[in-house]
Protein backbone atom coordinates (compact mmCIF):
# COMPACT_ATOMS: atom_id res chain seq x y z
CA UNK A 1 0.00 0.00 0.00
CA UNK A 2 1.27 3.69 -0.97
CA UNK A 3 0.79 5.91 2.02
CA UNK A 4 0.75 8.68 -0.30
CA UNK A 5 -2.42 7.13 -2.62
CA UNK A 6 -6.05 8.53 -1.78
CA UNK A 7 -7.77 5.30 -0.18
CA UNK A 8 -11.24 5.44 -1.77
CA UNK A 9 -13.68 2.69 -0.79
CA UNK A 10 -16.85 1.68 -2.83
CA UNK A 11 -19.71 0.33 -0.86
CA UNK A 12 -21.59 -1.44 -3.18
CA UNK A 13 -24.98 -3.56 -2.16
CA UNK A 14 -26.50 -6.58 -2.95
CA UNK A 15 -30.51 -6.46 -4.25
CA UNK A 16 -32.69 -5.77 -1.09
CA UNK A 17 -36.14 -4.59 -0.49
CA UNK A 18 -34.47 -2.46 2.47
CA UNK A 19 -32.17 -0.65 1.06
CA UNK A 20 -31.20 -0.02 -3.34
CA UNK A 21 -31.46 -1.27 -5.31
CA UNK A 22 -34.55 -3.34 -4.31
CA UNK A 23 -34.10 -5.63 -7.12
CA UNK A 24 -31.41 -7.88 -8.75
CA UNK A 25 -31.89 -5.92 -12.47
CA UNK A 26 -31.05 -2.82 -10.47
CA UNK A 27 -28.28 -4.51 -9.00
CA UNK A 28 -26.59 -4.80 -12.41
CA UNK A 29 -27.53 -1.50 -13.32
CA UNK A 30 -26.32 0.87 -10.18
CA UNK A 31 -23.18 -1.82 -8.56
CA UNK A 32 -19.87 -0.18 -9.31
CA UNK A 33 -17.94 -2.85 -10.41
CA UNK A 34 -14.01 -3.55 -10.90
CA UNK A 35 -14.46 -3.04 -14.52
CA UNK A 36 -16.70 -0.34 -14.90
CA UNK A 37 -14.36 1.25 -11.78
CA UNK A 38 -11.13 0.29 -14.58
CA UNK A 39 -12.90 2.09 -17.57
CA UNK A 40 -13.15 5.36 -15.39
CA UNK A 41 -9.74 5.60 -14.70
CA UNK A 42 -8.62 4.48 -18.14
CA UNK A 43 -10.19 7.85 -19.13
CA UNK A 44 -8.28 9.98 -16.14
CA UNK A 45 -5.29 8.28 -15.68
CA UNK A 46 -3.57 11.03 -13.94
CA UNK A 47 -6.36 11.36 -11.30
CA UNK A 48 -6.37 7.18 -11.36
CA UNK A 49 -2.36 7.06 -10.41
CA UNK A 50 -2.86 8.76 -7.13
CA UNK A 51 -5.81 6.56 -6.10
CA UNK A 52 -6.38 3.07 -4.48
CA UNK A 53 -9.30 1.95 -4.22
CA UNK A 54 -11.29 -0.99 -2.26
CA UNK A 55 -14.58 -2.23 -3.68
CA UNK A 56 -17.12 -3.92 -1.61
CA UNK A 57 -20.23 -5.94 -0.82
CA UNK A 58 -22.58 -4.44 1.57
CA UNK A 59 -20.33 -4.35 5.21
CA UNK A 60 -17.77 -7.39 4.26
CA UNK A 61 -15.03 -5.22 4.62
CA UNK A 62 -16.51 -1.65 6.10
CA UNK A 63 -14.94 -1.33 9.07
CA UNK A 64 -11.69 -2.80 8.23
CA UNK A 65 -11.10 -0.82 4.90
CA UNK A 66 -12.80 2.36 6.58
CA UNK A 67 -9.79 2.40 9.06
CA UNK A 68 -7.63 3.96 6.30
CA UNK A 69 -10.55 5.26 3.64
CA UNK A 70 -10.56 8.96 2.55
CA UNK A 71 -12.99 9.02 0.29
CA UNK A 72 -16.26 6.60 0.86
CA UNK A 73 -18.33 6.14 -2.20
CA UNK A 74 -21.92 4.81 -1.43
CA UNK A 75 -25.65 4.85 -1.43
CA UNK A 76 -25.94 4.48 2.38
CA UNK A 77 -23.71 3.61 5.18
CA UNK A 78 -23.72 2.89 9.14
CA UNK A 79 -23.70 6.10 10.73
CA UNK A 80 -23.01 5.29 14.22
CA UNK A 81 -19.81 6.43 15.80
CA UNK A 82 -18.95 7.41 12.24
CA UNK A 83 -15.71 9.70 13.56
CA UNK A 84 -14.30 6.47 15.40
CA UNK A 85 -14.80 4.01 12.42
CA UNK A 86 -13.74 6.18 9.98
CA UNK A 87 -11.05 8.29 11.62
CA UNK A 88 -9.37 9.75 8.19
CA UNK A 89 -12.77 10.01 6.23
CA UNK A 90 -12.76 13.81 4.42
CA UNK A 91 -15.52 12.57 1.54
CA UNK A 92 -18.64 10.99 1.43
CA UNK A 93 -20.10 10.47 -2.17
CA UNK A 94 -23.45 9.20 -2.41
CA UNK A 95 -24.09 7.93 -6.01
CA UNK A 96 -27.72 9.07 -5.92
CA UNK A 97 -29.05 12.50 -6.89
CA UNK A 98 -31.45 12.32 -3.70
CA UNK A 99 -29.80 11.85 -0.23
CA UNK A 100 -33.19 12.16 2.13
CA UNK A 101 -32.65 8.80 3.29
CA UNK A 102 -29.64 10.28 5.17
CA UNK A 103 -30.95 13.12 7.02
CA UNK A 104 -31.62 14.67 9.24
CA UNK A 105 -27.35 14.47 8.89
CA UNK A 106 -26.84 15.02 12.77
CA UNK A 107 -24.94 12.02 12.71
CA UNK A 108 -21.85 13.68 10.50
CA UNK A 109 -18.39 14.32 12.23
CA UNK A 110 -17.13 17.93 11.39
CA UNK A 111 -14.32 17.93 8.51
CA UNK A 112 -16.67 15.57 6.00
CA UNK A 113 -18.01 16.82 2.68
CA UNK A 114 -20.81 15.19 2.00
CA UNK A 115 -21.79 14.84 -2.03
CA UNK A 116 -24.36 13.75 -4.37
CA UNK A 117 -24.83 13.03 -7.89
CA UNK A 118 -26.99 16.14 -8.60
CA UNK A 119 -28.54 15.76 -12.65
CA UNK A 120 -27.14 12.43 -12.93
CA UNK A 121 -31.12 11.61 -13.67
CA UNK A 122 -31.79 14.39 -15.74
CA UNK A 123 -31.35 12.73 -19.14
CA UNK A 124 -33.35 9.49 -18.13
CA UNK A 125 -35.80 11.60 -15.77
CA UNK A 126 -36.90 14.14 -19.04
CA UNK A 127 -37.33 11.00 -21.03
CA UNK A 128 -39.60 9.57 -18.35
CA UNK A 129 -41.41 12.26 -17.87
CA UNK A 130 -42.84 13.31 -21.46
CA UNK A 131 -43.24 9.69 -22.10
CA UNK A 132 -45.80 9.38 -19.23
CA UNK A 133 -47.17 12.39 -20.45
CA UNK A 134 -47.96 11.06 -23.90
CA UNK A 135 -49.21 8.17 -22.82
CA UNK A 136 -51.89 9.79 -20.55
CA UNK A 137 -52.92 12.00 -23.65
CA UNK A 138 -53.09 8.80 -26.12
CA UNK A 139 -54.75 7.22 -22.93
CA UNK A 140 -52.51 4.18 -23.61
CA UNK A 141 -53.96 2.98 -20.33
CA UNK A 142 -56.84 2.36 -21.26
CA UNK A 143 -55.17 0.78 -24.66
CA UNK A 144 -54.04 -1.66 -22.81
CA UNK A 145 -56.56 -2.60 -20.71
CA UNK A 146 -58.77 -2.69 -23.28
CA UNK A 147 -56.07 -5.32 -24.80
CA UNK A 148 -56.08 -7.42 -21.96
CA UNK A 149 -59.88 -7.36 -21.38
CA UNK A 150 -59.97 -7.86 -25.27
CA UNK A 151 -62.47 -5.22 -25.73
CA UNK A 152 -61.79 -3.74 -29.05
CA UNK A 153 -62.85 -0.54 -29.37
CA UNK A 154 -61.32 2.81 -30.61
CA UNK A 155 -60.11 5.22 -28.43
CA UNK A 156 -58.89 8.53 -30.29
CA UNK A 157 -57.22 11.49 -29.12
CA UNK A 158 -56.04 14.58 -30.26
CA UNK A 159 -52.72 16.50 -30.45
CA UNK A 160 -50.56 17.37 -27.66
CA UNK A 161 -49.40 20.56 -29.23
CA UNK A 162 -51.13 23.98 -27.41
CA UNK A 163 -51.33 21.77 -24.49
CA UNK A 164 -50.44 22.68 -20.58
CA UNK A 165 -48.13 20.92 -18.47
CA UNK A 166 -47.01 22.15 -15.07
CA UNK A 167 -44.24 20.92 -13.74
CA UNK A 168 -43.24 20.98 -9.85
CA UNK A 169 -40.10 22.11 -8.96
CA UNK A 170 -37.78 22.83 -11.96
CA UNK A 171 -34.43 20.92 -11.11
CA UNK A 172 -32.43 19.22 -13.56
CA UNK A 173 -35.06 16.68 -13.50
CA UNK A 174 -37.92 18.82 -14.07
CA UNK A 175 -35.90 21.80 -16.08
CA UNK A 176 -35.19 18.27 -18.28
CA UNK A 177 -38.96 17.16 -18.81
CA UNK A 178 -39.45 21.12 -19.88
CA UNK A 179 -37.78 21.00 -22.64
CA UNK A 180 -39.02 18.13 -24.20
CA UNK A 181 -42.43 19.22 -23.44
CA UNK A 182 -41.57 22.69 -25.43
CA UNK A 183 -40.11 20.59 -28.23
CA UNK A 184 -43.89 19.54 -28.81
CA UNK A 185 -45.15 22.81 -28.74
CA UNK A 186 -46.30 22.69 -25.15
CA UNK A 187 -47.12 25.57 -23.09
CA UNK A 188 -45.08 24.77 -19.91
CA UNK A 189 -45.30 26.11 -16.37
CA UNK A 190 -42.51 26.00 -14.06
CA UNK A 191 -42.84 25.86 -10.55
CA UNK A 192 -39.91 26.43 -7.89
CA UNK A 193 -39.39 28.13 -4.91
CA UNK A 194 -37.53 31.13 -6.05
CA UNK A 195 -40.11 31.70 -9.18
CA UNK A 196 -37.45 33.07 -11.14
CA UNK A 197 -37.70 32.75 -14.91
CA UNK A 198 -36.18 29.76 -16.76
CA UNK A 199 -35.08 29.33 -20.41
CA UNK A 200 -37.60 27.21 -22.40
CA UNK A 201 -40.35 27.72 -19.79
CA UNK A 202 -43.35 29.66 -20.26
CA UNK A 203 -44.01 31.08 -17.12
CA UNK A 204 -42.34 30.43 -13.36
CA UNK A 205 -44.36 30.84 -10.53
CA UNK A 206 -43.53 30.03 -6.96
CA UNK A 207 -45.09 27.34 -4.49
CA UNK A 208 -46.89 29.74 -2.70
CA UNK A 209 -48.94 30.33 -6.06
CA UNK A 210 -49.21 27.00 -6.71
CA UNK A 211 -53.24 26.75 -6.64
CA UNK A 212 -53.64 29.32 -9.42
CA UNK A 213 -52.16 27.79 -12.20
CA UNK A 214 -53.38 23.95 -11.35
CA UNK A 215 -56.22 25.03 -13.09
CA UNK A 216 -54.26 25.59 -16.51
CA UNK A 217 -52.96 21.89 -16.31
CA UNK A 218 -54.07 19.05 -18.80
CA UNK A 219 -50.92 17.50 -16.77
CA UNK A 220 -49.02 17.86 -13.96
CA UNK A 221 -45.17 16.38 -13.50
CA UNK A 222 -43.91 16.52 -9.89
CA UNK A 223 -40.39 16.34 -10.16
CA UNK A 224 -40.00 18.32 -6.73
CA UNK A 225 -37.33 16.30 -4.21
CA UNK A 226 -38.95 14.75 -1.04
CA UNK A 227 -38.26 17.26 1.80
CA UNK A 228 -40.37 18.01 4.81
CA UNK A 229 -41.65 20.90 2.55
CA UNK A 230 -42.88 19.43 -0.06
CA UNK A 231 -44.34 16.35 1.57
CA UNK A 232 -47.75 16.15 0.70
CA UNK A 233 -47.63 19.29 -1.85
CA UNK A 234 -49.54 17.52 -4.11
CA UNK A 235 -52.61 16.40 -2.10
CA UNK A 236 -56.18 15.41 -3.00
CA UNK A 237 -57.10 19.00 -2.83
CA UNK A 238 -54.68 20.21 -5.06
CA UNK A 239 -55.50 16.79 -7.10
CA UNK A 240 -59.30 18.49 -7.59
CA UNK A 241 -58.04 21.95 -8.78
CA UNK A 242 -56.49 20.68 -11.95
Amino acid sequence: MCSDKLRVHVKNNHASPDTFPPTKEGETVFTITEARFQAACDKYPDVAKQIEVCIDWDLDRFSESMESADVLVTWDLPTDNLARVAPKLQWIHIIGAGVEHLCPMTWLPDGITVVNNRGTHAAKGGEFGLMSILMLHSRLPAIINNQETSTWRSLFSGSIVDKTVVIIGIGHIGASIARRCKALDMNVIGVSRHGRPVPGIDNVCTSNELDTVLPAADFVALAAPLTVETRNLFDRRRQALT
